[in-house]
């Protein structure tokens, strides 16, 4: 049986810390919400110019572009997005391990990592990474954004890569999941999924031409699509990380229910105990009086 000053100091120990793992539950709440309006304001731009590409395709069959055009090879840069921060639960592994398996796929690859513990997962693994950008998923800006893409879309432009590719965590189904999206080059099937503004019957005018204005659309999706990545890994990421921290909280409760039922069996075993040396020194003290009052009563011989 334990001290009972032991299972205080522990029972206030475990309290202190599910007051913690409930204040962060709770912070992650809060963030999750500003990161679920930053996606919808950036989700209804990023539909919008899908749809519009969507069109050009549709009504124009001579649209050209650098990123419409694949190359035979496969090396690739890879944009690897997880956390800064632990205590999320699996979800910086599961991201950083699909990312491992991914990069094994090809014979050449540049490894740009967006969050602390992305840098230090391939690192620990002797892989040589390029860029490392942290901080961009604790409140990611448009300028974070154009850096990036900047920096991985430039090997691309200049030939060093054949294809740019982001991995991150979506929201599928009740369940976040890592994947792979190809960011450039381009295709046209990467738009089946967006919304037409306008029957295909007619007739659309794009000023100054389609393609130009193709041209400034593009550079704007890609943006997008980094933009619509970071800002669902970072609710995926506060989603498993309030998952985590109330199951803390569960089971630092019932760590307390455990050990105040011990606190209580352990008290009641110290007062039966206490209760029981009282009786048997009473009933001692009680002996010994009746002996004192035998020899006091007893008649001396004449």
């Amino acid at each position: 049986m334990q001290n009972i000053i032991d299972i205080k100091n522990r029972i206030k120990s475990i309290k202190d810390t599910a007051q913690i793992t409930k204040a962060m539950q709770l912070i992650s709440v809060s963030k999750m919400r500003k990161a679920d309006e930053k996606y919808e304001q950036n989700d209804r731009y990023y539909r919008r110019i899908k749809s519009t590409i969507k069109d050009i395709f549709a009504h124009t069959s001579t649209v050209t572009h650098p990123y419409l055009q694949h190359r035979p090879g496969n090396a690739t840069a890879y944009i690897v997005i997880a956390s800064d921060a632990g205590l999320a639960g699996d979800y910086n592994h599961r991201v950083l391990s699909f990312a491992e398996n991914e990069i094994k796929t090809v014979d050449k690859y540049k490894i740009f990592t967006v969050g602390h513990i992305a840098e230090e997962f391939f690192v620990n693994r002797n892989y040589e990474t390029d860029s490392e950008f942290v901080y961009c998923t604790q409140n990611p800006t448009i300028d974070d954004v154009r850096r990036l893409a900047t920096t991985a879309v430039d090997l691309y432009d200049t030939g060093e890569v054949d294809e740019v590719r982001i991995i991150y965590t979506r929201h599928v189904k009740g369940h976040n999941i890592a994947l792979s999206t190809r960011v450039v080059p381009i295709e046209k099937s990467d738009f089946d999924d967006a919304k037409s503004f306008s029957d295909y019957n007619e007739i659309l005018l794009f000023e100054p031409s389609a393609s130009q204005v193709f041209n400034i659309l593009v550079p704007q999706y890609v943006l997008g699509t980094i933009f619509n990545a970071l800002i669902e890994s970072i609710r995926c990421e506060h989603s498993e990380r309030m998952m985590a921290m109330n199951n803390a909280t569960n089971n630092a409760n019932d760590m307390i229910h455990t050990l105040e039922l011990e606190y209580h069996r352990a008290r009641q075993a110290k007062i039966t105990s206490e209760l029981s040396e009282m009786s048997s020194y009473r009933r001692e003290q009680s002996g010994q009086n009746r002996k004192w009052s035998r020899r006091l009563w007893i008649k001396p011989k004449i």
